[in-house]
This record gives structure tokens, sequence and C-alpha cells, in this order.
């Protein structure tokens, strides 16, 4: 092959390379519906009108304490059935599935709360506090004694209130301040058992504020509705504390009817970072039309387990709740 022959050669393998075709993924843009007015989203939240709710589900909770190592802890998922009224009354019943062994029992009336606690055995007794306090000092203390407790530790940091507010959310109180605005996120979308893929979606998010007590506002929450979906469903609730910080994150999917007409999100996730806890909610059944009796939020050690306040066992003054 002669010199002109070899630089021939060498050139179209140039272009060649430079030619060959390359793949990027970039997200997919959804489809995007018309959004609706701040009092239309309002009346939507406040529309939620039901006094009580009965529901069983399947409930996974997971210990967030090593969150900033990268490690996330779930348990083993038990069964649940959760009662509510407003404004503030919870019942929650943990069982372990099927064989129905209890795990635990709580009830609150929005300012205390009792939790039976029978499972396991070495951690059997019978709690009370009160929903303004955080106890994570006593837990802490709990952990460095027996790092087993970790499972028990996260299902007694849960408070009523969190349930409360991710299931029956407060309506929007007349003379409160708002606005709207649209956002765009690029997220991940399970698409298949085994494919994911990325996604551009538009949410309308409804900002309410609130007025402190030094005459300023504060953001109290945020309700994020899902424009990708043509009944804008509510996708996301996001709360904050006294503070500014987030308190709680609230995720709603797959929403469906159940069988007595109710249209309901399948899965509810609740992160509570302030608790260093994340509970995952898979309904199998919800009733809004449920009607509670004397004996509902009633909760009785009628098995005579150890008692113990957590405001009056401790040297350690219980530290205020994050939330407002």
């Amino acid at each position: 092959m002669n010199f002109c022959a070899k630089l021939f050669a060498i050139w179209l393998l140039f272009i060649t390379v430079g030619c060959v075709k390359t793949t990027r993924h970039t997200a997919i843009t959804l489809q995007t519906y018309d959004g609706l007015s701040a009092a239309q989203l309002i009346e939507r939240i406040n529309s939620r009108k039901a006094n009580e709710l009965s529901a069983g589900a399947s409930i996974t909770v997971i210990d967030l304490s090593k969150a900033k190592e990268g490690k996330v802890e779930p348990y083993r998922p038990a069964d649940g059935l959760i009662v509510l009224q407003r404004p503030e009354m919870i019942r929650l019943l943990v069982r372990i599935p099927i064989i129905k062994q209890n795990i635990a029992d709580m009830v609150s009336n929005g300012e205390k709360f009792s939790i039976a606690v029978y499972y396991p055995e070495k951690y059997r007794q019978f709690l009370t506090g009160s929903n303004a306090s955080s106890y994570e000092d006593r837990f802490s203390m709990l952990m460095e004694r027996d790092p087993k407790a970790a499972e028990f530790s996260s299902f007694v940091r849960i408070r009523p209130q969190h349930l409360t507010e991710a299931l029956l959310p407060r309506p929007v109180s007349i003379g409160q301040s708002y606005f709207v605005v649209d956002r765009l996120l690029e997220e991940d979308e399970q698409i298949s058992a085994t494919k994911r893929r990325r996604v551009l979606k538009t949410y309308q998010v409804l900002h309410v504020l609130d007025k402190g007590a030094d005459g300023q506002l504060y953001l109290q929450r945020e309700f994020w509705f899902d424009r990708t979906s043509p009944s804008l469903p509510l996708a996301k609730l996001i709360v904050y504390g006294a503070s500014g910080m987030i308190t709680s994150e609230i995720a709603y999917k797959e929403y469906k009817y159940f069988e007595d007409g109710t249209y309901w999100p399948r899965q509810v996730v609740i992160k509570r970072a302030p608790d260093r806890y994340a509970m995952e909610l898979n309904f199998h059944s919800v009733n809004r039309n449920f009607q509670v009796t004397e004996l509902t939020f009633r909760l009785e050690n009628r098995e005579n387990l150890p008692f113990k306040d957590l405001d009056a066992t401790s040297n350690l003054s219980p530290k205020a709740s994050p939330d407002r």
C-alpha cells in the first residue's frame, strides 16, 4: 500500500469513528393537564371531611437513625388496624401477620397517648406520654444498653398525630394566606416490576401560610397535586414545624377505588426525619363511614404490663416536639 492509500485509509477510519451513533437517555416529559385555581384546590382539600375512618393496612416501620451514614433499616411488615376520628382521636393496633399476635396497641386523644407493647417479650410494658414531647434521649439511652432495641425504639417514636395528619389532613382555615406555583421535577418512575425510567413531572403546589405569635407569616404546609394525571390527585404533603424545618413528608401513591367506593391511595409513606423513622402503609381496606363507639379510643392495661410514664421516669426532661 503506497503512502496515499495509507493516508486515505486513516482518514476513512477517522470519519467513520467520528460518525458512530451514541444514545443518550434523557428524562421523558410527561403530558400535563390543566391545573385548578387556588380556591378549587382548597375546596378539594377541605372536602375530605370524613369524621371517622377505619382502615386495614400492612405497616412497615423504617429506622432512619443511620440515614446520615447512607443506611436505612426496614423492619418486618406487620398487620395494622387504624381507626381515626377528627380532630385528633386515633387507635392503632399492630399484629404479626398470619398468627395475629398483637405487637402493640396505641391510642391518643390529641394531647396524651398510651401504648401497650406486647412483643417482643422483653419490652412488654404500658407507656404513657405527651404528644407535644420528644423522648429521643430516652430512646438513645435504651439503644446504648441494648442495640437490639432498634425496632422497638423506632416503633415507640411514632406519634398518633403523625398518622392523623397524613390520613385526615386538617382543612385549610378561612383567613389563612396561600399561593400556588407549578413545580417541574425529574424523578424515577416504575413502569414494570423490573423497569424504571426517568421522567419530568409537573406538580401544582398549594403553599399554605399561617401567622405566628410575633405576627410574622410562616410556611405551614405544602399540598402537591400531580398535573400528569387528569384527576390531579394529591401526591405529596409537606408539613413544617415551628422552626421552619420539615417535620413530615407524606407521599400518596397508586389511587384506587376500595370496596366502599372510597377513592384512596393504595400506599401512603410517612417520613419523619426529626423522629428518625419512616412508615409505609399499604392499604387493603378503607371505610370512611365507620362509626366509633365509646370503647374505640379506650386502652386499658388489662394484662398488667409494667407501667412507665415517659414524662416522669427519667432525670431527663422531655424535649418539645418539632411540630408546631
